[in-house]
């Protein structure tokens, strides 16, 4: 009877081992899934607040922009309401700020974020004129941070920039009309007839690093009466002169077959002497039917010297257009060791910013971008480097002589008249 109760016992704990053994286990496991389910919370939560403080610093970042960024540091250095400081950094008045955004507004307008407010147009084009007229980066001391951002605004504001103001301030005449007009605004200011423009060749002094592929910029252009490109070619071989770049250039070939509808020859003002229409050049440049350049100062009679000073009179408006270009637009003449985009197209859109600036000073009869004579020498030599001319390339042909020499006889006739 006793070997069988401690049996019983036993079995009895047996079962209850069993069943604590089993209660244990299922604890365990509630524990564990209580445990897995607060580090899954807890993940979670951590997760939350990663979005949070990223959420907080990207409003932070908003603030910091819209009180430390673009808009106020540019703001320190720009003062809107002072046209006389707005020139000076931006090189371009308030009401001619405007003109231009409205133009370039629905290209450079970007779409708003529900993250983070997008830099205003208005921002976007005070970047790039700071840009174009200083060659440095907005604001003195430039953050790294900004540095892609801004790099990014040139890249899109630029282009936009010369595509909308190529056509309408930087057209090539196509008619006759148009060249007539541009000989009569040269007799008219200048007394120099049948005058279709002022041609020049000119080294840039401060050239594009040769890390950009550029190692260095030829100008060559047509200036009208009125200071304004007509014409502009942009090479960039260093080894290559005036005459050079003249004789492969696309406006010699359009010259000698007559695809540009430049006027047959006419008589010259008050009188029957009938004389082509020419543009006037230096000595670095063939002496052609389309072309006048001044006689060699060598033993010269009376009537080629005056015919040498009504040229160079004429001539000087290219001098003066390359000297409001470089006391404008800086960027041309920096070192640049990397540009935004391609250099050609930067230097194309000072251009057409630079006649945009001429059509309206004439437009308001202000007249106060012009270089004085005593300023143009200095601005010029300090700018642009004047090549040894290579007189083996600049041979006279066809009729140049003999239309050189009736224009200093008519010159001659008239001599009084243009002496004032």
């Amino acid at each position: 009877m006793k070997r069988r109760r401690t049996h019983k016992i036993y079995a009895i704990h047996k079962i209850t081992s069993k069943m604590e053994i089993e209660k244990r286990r299922k604890l365990c496991a509630a524990l564990l899934l209580m445990q897995n389910s607060y580090l899954t919370a807890l993940l979670m939560l951590r997760k939350q607040n990663q979005r949070r403080r990223k959420m907080e610093a990207s409003k932070r970042g908003l603030l910091q922009r819209e009180f430390e960024g673009f808009e106020c540091k540019l703001g320190r250095e720009i003062v809107d309401e002072d046209s006389v400081l707005y020139g000076r950094v931006l090189r371009i008045s308030p009401d001619q700020f405007n003109i231009i955004l409205e133009k370039v507004r629905p290209f450079i307008q970007e779409k708003k974020s529900p993250f983070r407010n997008s830099i205003t147009s208005e921002e976007r084009l005070k970047v790039t004129l700071f840009y174009l007229s200083t060659g440095r980066m907005p604001f003195r001391q430039t953050k790294p941070t900004y540095i892609p951002t801004i790099t990014k605004i040139l890249k899109e504001t630029i282009p936009v920039l010369y595509n909308v103001l190529n056509e309408e301030y930087l057209p090539f005449p196509t008619s006759a009309d148009e060249w007539k007009q541009i000989a009569s605004d040269f007799y008219d200011i200048w007394g120099y007839p049948n005058c279709i423009g002022a041609i020049d060749g000119k080294h840039c002094k401060t050239r594009p690093m040769p890390s950009n592929g550029e190692p260095s910029m030829m100008l060559m252009v047509i200036v009208d009466a009125k200071y304004r490109f007509v014409y502009v070619n942009v090479a960039t071989d260093a080894k290559i002169g005036d005459a050079s770049v003249w004789l492969h250039s696309d406006l010699r070939y359009s010259l000698d077959d007559y695809s540009i509808h430049v006027p047959s020859p006419s008589a010259l003002p008050r009188s029957n002497r009938v004389s082509p229409y020419t543009l006037v050049s230096d000595e670095a440049f063939p002496l052609t039917e389309y072309n006048m350049k001044p006689y060699l100062r060598k033993n010269l009679t009376e009537s080629q010297q005056h015919f040498n000073y009504m040229l160079s009179r004429s001539r000087r408006v290219v001098e003066n257009a390359f000297a409001i270009l470089a006391s404008r637009f800086r960027v041309i003449f920096k070192p640049i060791k990397s540009a935004p985009i391609s250099f050609s197209k930067i230097v194309l859109t000072c251009f057409c910013l630079y006649n945009f600036l001429r059509e309206e000073s004439i437009r308001s009869n202000n007249h106060s971008d012009v270089i004085p004579n005593v300023e143009l020498e200095r601005i010029v030599e300090e700018n642009f480097v004047e090549h040894v001319v290579d007189h083996r390339t600049v041979k006279s042909t066809g009729l140049g002589p003999q239309t050189r020499d009736g224009l200093r006889e008519y010159f001659s006739e008239f001599h009084l008249d243009f002496e004032n």
